[in-house]
């Protein structure tokens, strides 16, 4: 049994470990895979946590409380970053580190599964939340291919800790900030219903096209995946603007930060158009320069100031 306490406290706990982890490894963050390493665990200690916390109550139906699995997620995720805080260990016990990472993804993926089930219904936001945690286990199966020292499709290396963010932000992050979009719009002016849910199937396609253009080597699927995360995000970010300014009666700290996840998106999408226009390898954009410019405003920015205000707005309107 996972105590709640633990469950609701998961995400400080993991940005606590986390800045503990930037601390350690500062004197490595110029090397590619060490940063983008760094970056998956953000979400793997923070973001994955708060997600499943805003689970608990989205489905009354639904088989179980999320704080359960948003409690083992926080444990899964600390024995997850003991491999970066000790760059030496092998391949094989770093790969068995992150075992239980997998796990907890796995479960994730079955919750969101449910969900549906329970819920019956395909509404948007609700679906968009339950299939970003189905994303999980990819996500998961990555870092443990990164860290086993492992091959798989032809990827290995830096090349496997990349799809492992892909996957980790692009896919599970940007699905959970749609869905909690379509809870925060409420009242909202019906043109943003059409709006919201054009975003939403745009983005729903865009990372499956995406990992199958990369994955099968199909340079026309990969650009259609990208075009639509161009079209989707900018749209995300401005109707999260939108809710920001008509959410007056929530904090105004909230708002804010709504406000700035959505200045952070804007910022890394325009830079991984121009990106994914060039190609992978050899591109005129370094990948170090990814990496921070958008890689690290994407996870911190967008999807950490993000949860971190609707965590803010959500608990308000439950409290009215």
């Amino acid at each position: 049994m996972v105590p709640a306490s633990l469950s609701t406290s998961a995400p400080a706990i993991g940005l606590l470990v986390w800045f503990a982890l930037v601390g350690v490894r500062l004197g490595d963050l110029g090397d590619e895979a060490t940063l983008a390493e760094v970056i998956v665990l953000f979400v793997v200690l923070v973001a994955v946590p708060r997600a499943l916390l805003f689970t608990a109550d989205m489905s009354p139906r639904t088989y179980a409380n999320a704080a359960r699995p948003a409690g083992l997620a926080g444990l899964a995720g600390l024995v997850a970053a003991v491999p970066a805080f000790a760059p030496g260990l092998g391949p094989g016990l770093a790969a068995g580190l992150t075992g239980p990472w997998l796990l907890l993804c796995g479960l994730s993926a079955l919750h969101g599964l449910l969900r549906v089930l329970a819920r019956r219904s395909l509404a948007p936001a609700e679906l968009a939340l339950d299939l970003g945690l189905v994303w999980l286990p990819g996500a998961a199966v990555w870092l443990l291919v990164y860290r086993g020292d492992l091959v798989l499709g032809g990827f290995g290396g830096l090349a496997a800790i990349l799809t492992a963010g892909h996957f980790h932000a692009a896919g599970f992050g940007a699905l959970v900030m749609v869905g909690l979009l379509g809870r925060g719009l409420g009242d909202a002016p019906d043109w943003t219903r059409p709006v919201y849910r054009l975003v939403a199937v745009v983005l729903i396609l865009a990372f499956p096209m995406l990992a199958v253009g990369i994955g099968a080597g199909a340079r026309p699927i990969e650009l259609a995946g990208a075009g639509l995360y161009v079209l989707g995000l900018p749209l995300l970010a401005g109707l999260q603007l939108l809710a920001a300014a008509r959410l007056r009666d929530r904090p105004a700290w909230a708002r804010v930060l709504l406000a700035l996840s959505s200045a952070s998106l804007l910022i890394s999408t325009s830079l991984a158009g121009m990106y994914a226009a060039q190609g992978f390898y050899g591109a005129a954009v370094p990948i170090l320069t990814m990496l921070r410019a958008h890689g690290l405003v994407n996870a911190l920015g967008f999807l950490g100031l993000g949860l971190l205000a609707w965590s803010g707005l959500q608990a308000t309107a439950r409290d009215d």
